[in-house]
């Protein structure tokens, strides 16, 4: 196959085979299942928000936060706020 050709049809040949083998009913994974069911999905808030906040968070709205841990706490402090 020559340089024109393939720039002509063969190109767009490929970038339909391409499109068609994808999936395009993509729906993100936040969609699909509970932000906090995982550590790894709901990382950056557990990254960035220190224990003590958490804390004082919990102890704001009435909940206990001994033995918990970061991600006990988060998702009880966001269950309980919506």
């Amino acid at each position: 196959m020559d340089r024109r050709h393939f720039l002509k049809s063969g190109l767009s040949e490929y970038f339909k085979i391409l499109l068609d083998s994808t999936n395009l009913n993509y729906q993100p994974e936040s969609d699909n299942k509970d932000y906090f069911s995982s550590v790894f999905s709901c990382y950056p808030l557990l990254s960035e928000a220190p224990y003590d906040q958490l804390v004082d968070a919990a102890l704001q709205l009435g909940i206990d936060p001994s033995n918990k841990s970061k991600l006990e706490l988060a998702r009880e402090i966001f269950t309980e706020r919506s």
